[in-house]
């Protein structure tokens, strides 16, 4: 989920033994990406790293941006396009849900720069990550618990291969799971943490009422980041493809 935007130059000039200072003549920097040019970056990143693997995709995902005012990035297999939400189209709880998150991050985002890199970027590849999953056919035979882990370590995996500031998977996770580490644990006591979600999942995902709610899930989400974000070198990218072979669609 970062904003761009004018920069002053200052220019300090020495002058006849006293320093005078100049304001240089303000520059615009490059435009802010839109979401939709984010997602398409990620996604055209994607399939080429996917192929370069060996995979023979039976499709590309599209690219939408919907006029929601909800927190969202979604893959859907039902139209076959990853979903986002912009930030300026968000309601007045979810910016603040988003500001508290963003106040509690580790690289000083501003709410729209944090909402930006987590789900508008961040998160994208985890979403395709699903993608993967629904052409090899995979997706019905894995656990909720499993399928989410596995989306994480795509998604972690594919940022491991980007360069710079993208690629530096420890900062971005600290940054987005920060917020969360002081959320007790939403599994009772006595209970297995993925016998839990699994159990829970369904209801969740079809927007019923639960113990499975978007603050605790997001918990859950955060611990299977920091999970995939350890055990990274045992899953890199080209093997999650392997896994996730597509089948005729």
């Amino acid at each position: 989920m970062r904003c761009e935007a004018l920069q002053l130059a200052f220019i300090a000039a020495v002058t006849g033994g006293f320093l005078t200072a100049q304001i240089a003549t303000a520059r615009e920097m490059p435009p802010q990406k839109s979401v939709e040019q984010i997602g398409t970056s990620i996604r055209d990143r994607f399939i080429q790293a996917a192929s370069a693997c060996g995979a023979r995709l039976p499709f590309e995902p599209r690219v939408t941006v919907d006029a929601g005012s909800a927190i969202d990035v979604h893959y859907s297999f039902d139209d076959r396009a990853i979903h986002f939400t912009e930030w300026k189209n968000l309601d007045q709880d979810s910016q603040g849900a988003i500001t508290a998150w963003a106040a509690k991050g580790t690289l000083g985002l501003s709410p729209e720069g944090m909402y930006r890199e987590m789900f508008n970027s961040f998160i994208a590849p985890h979403e395709l990550g699903h993608y993967l999953q629904q052409i090899s056919g995979r997706y019905g035979t894995l656990t909720p618990w499993d399928a989410e882990l596995e989306a994480n370590r795509i998604g972690m995996a594919f940022w491991v291969l980007q360069r710079g500031a993208e690629g530096n998977v420890e900062g971005r996770v600290a940054n987005i799971t920060r917020f969360l580490d002081g959320v007790p644990t939403p599994v009772p006591a006595g209970q297995d943490v993925k016998a839990f979600f699994n159990a829970n999942y369904a209801a969740f995902s079809a927007g019923k009422d639960g113990p499975l709610n978007p603050m605790n899930y997001s918990w859950f989400q955060a611990e299977m980041m920091k999970t995939a974000l350890r055990e990274r070198q045992q899953y890199p990218f080209c093997k999650l493809v392997s896994l996730n072979k597509a089948k005729a669609i």
